[in-house]
């Protein structure tokens, strides 16, 4: 009797598993899905009647406000007249239950996702599905971590960064400078094509680059100095930048700037005739 094909079938599951670690984090992103999803299921939460819509927001009182606000009241008023056991269980029944309507509501917009790559299990050369949505952007998207696609524009990029004075700080450019800024340093786009997108000369980009530059450098000196003084620590990062940045004033003044473009070492100028490497 012949061998049934099927048998010569290789199945997924066969294959060794390339790292167990990554598929077990995954498992459990999967599985904390699922029971969040079953929870919305199970507890189908009104908003409609819970939160306020923008006019009840603008509205000095609103009945839904005054609601919370007597709940809470009566709750503090309850603790501070407690004196048995059964009364103190009622109240910490009451908070439990106060924090478990919170932990609800934000688990309805928690963000899932934990340490597994996004090009995890991604196909190099997919044959259906587009190349363009297994890469990591569209699968940073499709798993709700949209805030740095949304962020990511010239007059949002502050939005990106976690320290409130270097979000300051980009936030009041201008925006030109924000544009020039964006282009250069987050998309790394060249000069040549940054002047060819605002309709200006290389050279005009260059010089605006290093305006830019000089007084983000200048502003962020005086806050490290300071933040220095008033006993703040810094990193080692930053520690670097105050000693590069001190010399520079040193030697340049007001125009210090430090630059860190890359630049193309000059060429050694070739003898035009071999004769006069020998002095000839």
């Amino acid at each position: 009797m012949e061998q049934d094909d099927f048998t010569e079938w290789e199945d997924a599951s066969d294959q060794p598993i390339a790292d167990e670690a990554l598929e077990k984090a995954l498992a459990a992103e999967r599985a904390l899905e699922l029971a969040s999803e079953l929870e919305q299921d199970e507890n189908p939460r009104d908003y409609t009647q819970e939160l306020e819509d923008e006019e009840e927001e603008a509205a000095p009182t609103s009945e839904k406000r005054l609601k919370r606000q007597m709940q809470a009241e009566a709750l503090a008023r309850l603790e501070d007249a407690a004196r048995t056991e059964s009364d103190f269980r009622y109240i910490i029944s009451e908070w439990d239950r106060l924090d478990r309507n919170r932990e609800r509501r934000e688990r309805d917009h928690e963000n899932l996702r934990g340490d597994v790559p996004l090009e995890y299990m991604a196909v190099p050369d997919p044959k259906v599905i587009p190349l363009w949505m297994n890469l990591p952007k569209f699968r940073q998207l499709s798993r709700g971590d949209f805030l740095d696609i949304i962020f990511s524009c010239p007059y949002e990029m502050h939005e990106l960064t976690a320290n409130r004075f270097i979000s300051e700080l980009i936030r009041e450019l201008s925006d030109e400078h924000k544009e020039v800024l964006y282009y250069l340093s987050l998309r790394q786009y060249s000069t040549a094509q940054v002047a060819a997108i605002r309709g200006q000369t290389d050279r005009n980009i260059r010089k605006l680059r290093k305006t830019i530059h000089k007084s983000l450098q200048r502003k962020m000196y005086k806050h490290l100095c300071k933040k220095l003084e008033n006993g703040g620590s810094l990193t080692l990062r930053e520690r670097r930048f105050i000693e590069e940045f001190s010399a520079l004033q040193k030697t340049q003044g007001k125009g210090a700037v430090i630059r860190r473009e890359n630049k193309t070492k000059p060429r050694k100028k070739k003898a035009a005739l071999d004769g006069s490497k020998d002095g000839e």
